[in-house]
């Protein structure tokens, strides 16, 4: 029986992400078999789609090498082909991939890369919202500034890394030399920002992201500092403020 319109859509789709293809009543009179004729579609998709991941992923790109990033990029696309009429978001798991993925075992720093890629464009993406500026916060009393909340802004990510891990996306950016990075270097914290519409990446300590987990999760300024100290003995709650006001790290303040 002829498929419907719906079912040969369904099937011809599923096709494309490498499920077999049941659609021959339609072609079985053309002498090119049906699966070369779709595989024509597919390595056209799979072609493209390869092509975002390295847009999408740079770095990652330049300390693999052109020809093992496709080759890796074909398996990562075995269980992850966009499930959105978008590209914004796809490569999501790749990170977790590059963790489970044997031949960049030697490569341990890999994976927290691709996770500061992906950060910086969902830092670049987020909703343009308005941020807290510093007369707003200025206008709060003092007594009332610990139990202050934030929703912090939809562009600030941070990542906190075992590597050097905002050295080394540094040392690999246009114009730099990359032969002069030290992958000894300490493990280094990372704040991303994106300020008059430039994300901005800053180098942070353990407190700092402490403090802005705490804030994230909905607690008020007296908690999220008390939190921070508990993780650094040295936390600056002023410098971290003054980089996240200035910075546009705030969407609005929530006072109790």
């Amino acid at each position: 029986m002829m498929p419907s319109l719906r079912e040969f859509q369904d099937s011809f789709g599923a096709a494309m992400r490498g499920a077999p293809l049941v659609v021959e009543p339609i072609v079985a009179a053309d002498p090119i078999p049906a699966e070369r004729r779709v595989d024509v579609y597919r390595n056209n998709i799979y072609a493209s789609l390869i092509d975002g991941l390295e847009q999408a992923f740079p770095v990652v790109l330049q300390l693999v090498g052109q020809e093992f990033f496709r080759a890796m990029a074909r398996e990562f696309l075995r269980d992850h082909m966009p499930e959105r009429g978008t590209l914004i978001g796809f490569g999501d798991g790749l990170p977790e991939f590059l963790d489970r993925f044997p031949p960049v075992a030697s490569l341990p720093y890999l994976s927290d890369v691709a996770r500061f890629e992906l950060m910086w464009l969902r830092s670049y993406h987020a909703a343009d919202d308005p941020p807290v500026t510093r007369e707003e916060l200025a206008a709060v009393p003092t007594e009332d500034l610990p139990e202050l909340r934030f929703k912090v802004h939809s562009s600030l990510q941070t990542l906190k890394s075992h590597f050097p891990i905002l050295s080394l996306w540094r040392a690999h950016q246009p114009g730099q030399d990359a032969a002069s990075f030290d992958l000894a270097q300490e493990a280094e914290s990372v704040l991303l920002l994106r300020t008059n519409l430039a994300v901005v990446a800053h180098e942070v300590d353990e407190g700092d992201i402490a403090f802005i987990d705490s804030l994230r999760a909905g607690q008020s300024l007296g908690v999220a500092a008390t939190a921070a100290a508990e993780a650094q003995s040295d936390f600056e709650l002023s410098q971290i403020l003054h980089l996240l006001v200035s910075g546009g790290g705030f969407a609005c303040l929530i006072r109790s």
